[in-house]
């Protein structure tokens, strides 16, 4: 369930990716669209104001008008030049070239004697786009009627039919408001994604990068899924296996001490049958907390004498080590009661203890301390072992990682791990000081209100 979900998260996103980098393209096109009609309009502004203005000074002869001096004391003292251009058909205008384009052109429009050919000509020269376009037409009217007009193109009186097709440009001409210069123009299609061209590569490139990265981590998610899902089950078979002759030797250790007439064996066999009990009773938490659905650890707190089960397990351990010389001390010599789970934190403590002496030579020397502040209860158990590196110290808690590999020790990297879950289910933190060929201290906090909320029997004084 978790993975497809995940993997509807990770499409999701490549989609979202997808449609971002699509309204992103639109916009440039956009973009790139306003800034091709800005530029066309500016250079058939320029190029019509050429035109006319050449073509007014061409007909400057057949031009009648007079030129008359203004009152010196109307003019500003930081005036370069001001003249009054005031007509009964024009209104003031402070260029005086604009002035006199305007009002003579006006005549000139009203005889059609404005010709269209100059301006295309020019058009064709100065547009740096103009091999991009399709089709455009080019005219002069006098309010809603066409004076004069041009096409160019293949088919472009019938591209130019539909007015919304392509890019429009009005441009005024004269100074009444009745003319107007009006150009219609089609780009080809391709000019936008060609502009476009290093845009449009990008946003593939990246997006084809980024879903082959997420389509390696799913995939690398999903193998790591199956991995610990194979695993689960390869460690629940054999957990379950180990029931039956487990059975075995507790239904033969209760023989022997049925048939055993010495009172200091049967106490050995009573011992034995105690082991094998707790270690059966363990077995059935352990595949319950496998058969869970949620893999959270169902933790059932008792009083747990913390002082008294480390001494257990350290003369276990002298018997499983016996050709080693164990030397341990624990502190404080009373009993510590702590509030936790039976089974599970015995696990925990019991894995702490054996690493401390399985990694520790021929002469181990363990240190176990428990004391407590105002907020936690602080367990700590410190070894002379080799040591742990530092690049190692945070991974050494990960699932099946194995700090040392070429150790002849076996190690399948499973105990720490296994080790912190139980500590974070008590809602408490475990963490390691270590350095090289010196030891590790490891050091689990457990709250201490929660010990008080459980009731133990005795509490710690820091």
């Amino acid at each position: 369930m978790k993975r497809n979900i995940l993997i509807l998260f990770s499409a999701a996103a490549i989609a979202l990716l997808i449609v971002s980098q699509i309204v992103w393209v639109q916009q440039l096109v956009e973009r790139d669209k306003q800034r091709l009609e800005t530029e066309l309009k500016q250079t058939l502004e320029s190029i019509v104001a050429f035109c006319l203005s050449r073509q007014v000074s061409g007909n400057l002869d057949n031009l009648n008008f007079e030129m008359k001096p203004a009152d010196p004391g109307t003019i500003p003292q930081n005036a370069v030049i001001k003249g009054s251009f005031d007509t009964k058909e024009y209104s003031s205008d402070k260029n005086l070239g604009n002035f006199l384009v305007g009002v003579f052109a006006e005549d000139l429009l009203q005889e059609n004697k404005i010709p269209l050919e100059p301006i295309d000509s020019l058009f064709r020269k100065e547009f740096a786009f103009y091999p991009e376009i399709a089709a455009y037409s080019m005219s002069i009217e006098k309010n809603d009627s066409t004076m004069r007009d041009r096409y160019v193109g293949q088919h472009a009186r019938t591209v130019l039919k539909d007015t919304a097709n392509g890019v429009n440009i009005l441009i005024p001409i004269g100074k009444t408001g009745k003319y107007r210069y009006h150009a219609q123009v089609v780009f080809r299609p391709t000019i936008f994604t060609q502009r476009l061209r290093s845009a449009v590569a990008f946003s593939a490139i990246a997006i084809i990068l980024i879903s082959i990265l997420l389509i390696y981590q799913l995939a690398g998610l999903k193998r790591q899924a199956n991995e610990l899902e194979a695993h689960k089950h390869a460690v629940t078979g054999i957990v379950h296996d180990l029931k039956s002759p487990l059975a075995y030797v507790y239904t033969l250790l209760s023989v022997f001490e049925k048939n055993e007439p010495g009172d200091q064996k049967k106490e050995m066999f009573s011992r034995a049958k105690a082991r094998v009990k707790y270690l059966s009773d363990k077995i059935e938490v352990l595949l319950s907390a496998m058969k869970s659905k949620d893999q959270s650890l169902r933790i059932c707190r008792e009083p747990y004498n913390f002082t008294s089960r480390c001494r257990e397990i350290m003369e276990e351990l002298r018997v499983i080590y016996n050709g080693k010389d164990i030397v341990y001390s624990i502190e404080p010599q009373e009993e510590v009661i702590l509030s936790a789970d039976p089974v599970y934190f015995d696990a925990c403590v019991r894995n702490l203890l054996d690493n401390a002496v399985k990694y520790s030579g021929d002469k181990p020397f363990l240190k176990i301390s428990a004391v407590g502040d105002d907020r936690y209860i602080h367990l700590s158990f410190a070894d002379n072992g080799k040591g742990i590196a530092k690049k190692d110290q945070k991974k050494i808690f990960r699932e099946f990682y194995c700090a040392d590999k070429s150790s002849s020790l076996k190690n399948h990297g499973i105990g720490l791990a296994f080790t912190r879950r139980i500590v974070q289910a008590h809602s408490g933190k475990i963490a390691v000081e270590s350095s090289v060929a010196e030891g590790s201290v490891f050091t689990i906090l457990l709250p201490k209100k929660i010990s008080e909320k459980y009731g133990t029997d005795k509490s710690i004084i820091g």
